[in-house]
């Protein structure tokens, strides 16, 4: 599994300057860390390794959607679309569709935007039209994922997330904490609420079936 920062990077950030070369901690911190790239990519609505996919292909199926547009799970590239035209769920039944002639891709500046690839269009001059209406009707084949390099903004979500429950750890992991000045108690049983508002504009619906 993929951790999206280090230890190092999290110890940099707390303001205790003896801290951030103390090494002791580093096992906690990195069971932490990884503890909270996977909740991360729960909450995102991914799946594991979201946000650093590595290169391994897989193939996944979609009902088709009886229209041009199609929307499939992100991905960072894309090596072949086979559709079945006439209902059939056999390896047979599945005819490759090609690029830019039967259908695009979008966003189309996808790569130089560091977005992932999130729908497939029918080309409106295409012989094919749409997308079939049948179940599982089409094969996508690439790496699935929302990049291959980390956001840094999702990144410092981690360090956020690490170092607070970093912060529990310390108190035995209570799942509240007082804050004396204002007269309030802080639950903690879930991410953290600014967490939350860096990812909230990665969140997906997964659609593969």
């Amino acid at each position: 599994m993929a951790d999206y920062t280090s230890s190092t990077d999290v110890r940099e950030m707390l303001t205790d300057s003896n801290f951030t070369t103390d090494t002791s901690y580093d096992g906690l911190l990195n069971t932490l860390i990884t503890a909270a790239s996977r909740m991360i990519d729960r909450y995102v609505g991914g799946g594991d390794n979201y946000f650093l996919c590595g290169s391994t292909e897989e193939t996944r199926y979609y009902d088709g959607s009886a229209s041009r547009e199609l929307w499939i799970d992100s991905m960072v590239s894309l090596t072949s679309v086979a559709v079945s035209e006439n209902g059939g769920v056999s390896s047979s039944d599945y005819i490759d569709w090609t690029l830019d002639t039967d259908y695009i891709i979008s966003p189309y500046n996808y790569s130089a935007l560091g977005k992932p690839i999130t729908q497939l269009i029918v080309r409106w001059d295409s012989s094919k039209g749409h997308w079939t209406r049948f179940p599982k009707a089409v094969k996508v084949t690439g790496v699935f994922g929302y990049s291959t390099a980390v956001p840094e903004d999702v990144e410092m979500a981690v360090k956020i997330q690490a170092m607070r429950w970093f912060m529990r750890a310390k108190a035995g992991f209570e799942d509240t904490a007082a804050a004396a000045a204002v007269g309030q108690m802080f639950y903690t049983q879930e991410l953290d609420p600014d967490v939350k508002i860096i990812l909230q504009h990665y969140r997906v619906i997964a659609t593969a079936v």
